[in-house]
Formats: structure tokens, C-alpha cells, sequence
């Protein structure tokens, strides 16, 4: 469940496509070795609200939520969204694009 940008009212929600999984081994097992970006949430238990945690890229989606399963980059994570793009530059302006817009404090970790 999605609802539209609350920005500046303490909720971050990424419309991404298709819908949640949860943020496990043997569902992150499950995720194709292909490019693309993808968005770390927490399920609000009491609003039902997927609030944006971390957003990043990759160039094998498999691989880099089974390394951030192992080491969060953010506490608190339980689903993930992805969007497969076939190339860096479509991932890395789709990245840049997100955290504009949401600013998740998992991307805001150590920088000033």
C-alpha cells in the first residue's frame, strides 16, 4: 500500500512497481542476478504505511540484498521493492532521482 508523497510530514513512500517482499534469506534467494535499483522499508505495524529506509543500485540485485541482509546498511529494514534496468546510466539516474525526492536516512548515514 502506497500512498502519495508525504514529504516534510515525517513519512517517505517510494512508488515503486509491482509490490513488497519481505526482507529474508529465502526470499532474497528467489531475486533474479540482474541489474537494477531498489528501495529497503519498514512496514509501519500501526499506519500500514511502507516508510523508505535506504535506496541504492546494483548490477546484480540478488547479490547486493543478500549483502545488506548481512549487513544493513540501516536498522529496521522488513520489505524491499525493486526495478530491473538494463543499464548503469538508467540505475544511476533512477537512484540520484529517489533520494532526491525521499531523502531516506539510510543514504544520509555519515554525510554532512
Amino acid at each position: 500500500m502506497f500512498r502519495e508523497s508525504q514529504r516534510g510530514k515525517g513519512v517517505s513512500t517510494i512508488p515503486f512497481s509491482g509490490i513488497a517482499y519481505a526482507f529474508n534469506k529465502p526470499t532474497i534467494d528467489t531475486v533474479n542476478e540482474v541489474g537494477g535499483v531498489y528501495g529497503l522499508f519498514h512496514l509501519n505495524p500501526y499506519t500500514r504505511i511502507y516508510e523508505n529506509l535506504y535506496v541504492g543500485l546494483t548490477d546484480n540485485l540478488r547479490r547486493r540484498l543478500a549483502e545488506h541482509f548481512n549487513n544493513p546498511p540501516i536498522a529496521g529494514v522488513t520489505h524491499f521493492f525493486a526495478e530491473v534496468l538494463s543499464t548503469a546510466s538508467q540505475r544511476t539516474r533512477r537512484e540520484a532521482e529517489l533520494i532526491r525526492e525521499f531523502n531516506p536516512p539510510g543514504n544520509r548515514v555519515g554525510k554532512l
